[in-house]
């Protein structure tokens, strides 16, 4: 699976996965602050500025297994760095999902960069990954996973919008 990528392919999905780990626990601890007396799962409610990254790998490298590639060198990155908080190895499930769905889903769309895309791509992982933890972590009923279904894609239409903003701005700048 690793020969379709060139090591520029690597390095790029390798960075945006480490800044999607390096601002959890920036972002982690201030979103905690509003969705933990909510009883809401912090994932889903900042999960976009983390899907967002994955959503701009995958635009940028434009390869199959690019998402699934990104989810798993998370996943190991949180379980490595300790990050994966009460999570443990059911993390190689919840990072690396969101992953598979953005590949799934790229590919339906046909490869398309629009703003749509980042939209969906970024709504979809979030809520894929807020939902695999809602169900294999926490486990929710029903009703809660609807409303964490809500909040995730909410979040992740955010962090679609942002992760437009900077694909846009990277090729206006020429460096993609």
């Amino acid at each position: 699976m690793l020969k379709r990528f060139k090591v520029q392919d690597l390095i790029l999905i390798a960075a945006f996965a480490a800044i999607g780990i390096a601002i959890k626990p920036l972002v982690g601890p201030l979103s905690k602050m509003i969705s933990t007396p909510l009883s809401i799962p912090g994932g889903s409610f900042a999960g976009g500025f983390y899907m967002m990254w994955l959503v701009l790998a995958v635009m940028i490298v434009d390869k199959s297994y690019t998402g699934t590639l990104f989810g798993v060198l998370q996943a190991i990155g949180v379980l490595i760095f300790g990050i994966a908080g009460n999570m443990g190895a059911i993390s190689l499930i919840t990072y690396t999902l969101p992953g598979i769905v953005v590949d799934i889903f790229y590919l339906m769309l046909g490869r398309k960069k629009h703003l749509f895309a980042h939209l969906l791509l970024c709504a979809l992982a979030n809520m894929s990954g807020a939902l695999s933890a809602a169900i294999l972590i926490f486990a929710h009923p029903p009703l809660i996973l609807i409303g964490i279904a809500a909040l995730s894609v909410a979040s992740g239409i955010v962090g679609g919008y942002l992760s437009y903003a900077i694909y846009k701005s990277l090729k206006i700048m020429r460096i993609i």
